[in-house]
């Protein structure tokens, strides 16, 4: 069963060359299409946020992290205040 997965986890090219993981194609789809909403509804401010976000988490430091939350989310929220 484990084979049959990891043989339905790759999708491999026609010229029989490198494999690529399909969780990882979909995975990188889905980020681009998302900085591009962002991008497109809260302009450079939100990808500033989402970046802070995204630096915080990678780098492990909850500062970084809550402000780039805190910068999204009043983005978010801003329209209701």
């Amino acid at each position: 069963m484990v084979a049959n997965f990891a043989q339905l986890a790759k999708v491999y090219l026609p010229e029989g060359g490198k494999a690529m993981p399909v969780l990882a194609l979909v995975s990188a789809v889905f980020v681009i299409a998302f900085e591009q909403i962002v991008q497109w509804r809260y302009g450079a401010t939100g990808i500033v946020g989402l970046l802070l976000l995204t630096i915080g988490i990678k780098a492990k430091s909850p500062s970084v992290s809550s402000a780039g939350a805190v910068l999204l989310a009043l983005l978010v929220a801003g329209p209701a205040l």
